[in-house]
């Protein structure tokens, strides 16, 4: 075998292994990171069914504020019934849907170079999680006529979490609590952030 060929296979055998490294480690992240999630989901307790949580009437659109490090408690009952199957259909959130029961809303501003988590838990009934990308200011709730940059969901059974990045610019949001077949009933929303770089 020449030098030339033997150097190559060389570095080719390098170059296999290191590659084989690297997907090693992404693998041993991702269990690692799907560990912390399972425990950190474990020793969160339930939410009671008949917790005393607040139900007052929203203030037009909105129930209150989430921001980072939030966790806030409630319930859809005393909500409004702004959004539906229809809504969010058509603003691309998830396809379609019975949402005629009421939903809450909260605003949520995630600041630039953060990454943000929003957790929905909702133990009793199944209420799913959307969150839209929307400046609010005092009013309505934004409806079919408005535009909407980004709308995402998590239907999932109990809850279910979205992840919003945000890196040069700060970014608004409207997260809402809405349960399918017109179904009501307590949840809680936690907020957890990360910095996207070091400062």
């Amino acid at each position: 075998m020449s030098p030339r060929v033997r150097w190559g296979a060389l570095g080719l055998a390098l170059l296999v292994a290191t590659l084989g490294c690297a997907q090693v480690d992404t693998y041993k992240q991702k269990v690692q990171t799907l560990a912390e999630e399972a425990k950190r989901k474990a020793s969160t307790p339930a939410m009671p069914c008949d917790a005393d949580v607040p139900d007052d009437a929203p203030s037009s659109c909105v129930t209150g504020k989430l921001w980072c490090g939030a966790t806030v408690e409630g319930t859809t009952v005393g909500g409004l019934h702004n959004w539906d199957g229809d809504f969010y259909n058509a603003k691309f959130c998830t396809p379609g849907g019975d949402y005629a029961g009421p939903e809450r809303v909260y605003t949520l501003d995630v600041p630039e170079y953060t990454s943000a988590t929003v957790e929905l838990q909702s133990d009793c009934e199944d209420l799913d999680l959307f969150v839209l990308a929307f400046t609010w200011s005092s009013g309505a709730c934004p409806g079919m006529s408005h535009n909407i940059p980004s709308c995402d969901s998590d239907v999932g059974v109990g809850g279910g979490d979205l992840v919003l990045q945000e890196f040069q610019n700060p970014g608004s949001y409207l997260v809402g609590v809405d349960g399918k077949n017109a179904t009501s009933g307590t949840f809680r929303l936690t907020v957890r952030c990360e910095d996207l770089v070091r400062r």
